[in-house]
């Protein structure tokens, strides 16, 4: 069969040479593996420890229906307020002032559409943002 690819078929040792190279980026990488339908934890390569071998990241257990957000009171109406539009990691990322936030919660009405938050979700919501996700950043994702 032709060569199907655009320019001159690889000769074997391109190819070898792009194999090696796709192994060694695979190397470096962290696995994640499944140990049941519950759990996995994730292994990184001893080079990228201080630790000879594997070295067990994250723990067996299930992840959160909330993704990275802080799961505390407001963590319900916080989530289902702001994940229809985008991910609960730009909330996390963020690192506002309750006033910050409720500006932020204005402009998205006035600017992108969102559907005001009626009262008492955006108190809460609000106070869920302001403890866990303030200035100080004290739940910045990693």
């Amino acid at each position: 069969m032709p060569w199907a690819g655009l320019g001159p078929p690889p000769n074997t040792k391109d190819l070898s040479t792009i194999m090696q190279t796709i192994l060694r980026l695979l190397a470096a990488l962290p696995l994640v593996c499944a140990v049941s339908a519950a759990s996995a934890f994730v292994l990184v390569p001893s080079h990228m420890t201080s630790e000879s071998g594997l070295k067990v990241l994250a723990s067996t257990d299930e992840p959160s229906e909330y993704g990275i957000l802080k799961v505390a009171n407001g963590v319900d109406e916080t989530f289902y307020a702001c994940t229809p539009c985008h991910s609960e990691r730009i909330v996390a990322q963020q690192g506002l002032t309750r006033e910050g936030w409720d500006e932020l919660l204005v402009w998205m009405v006035e600017e992108q559409g969102m559907v005001e938050i009626e009262e008492p979700d955006r108190t809460t919501i609000l106070d869920y943002l302001e403890a866990h996700y303030n200035e100080d950043r004290p739940n910045f994702p990693d």
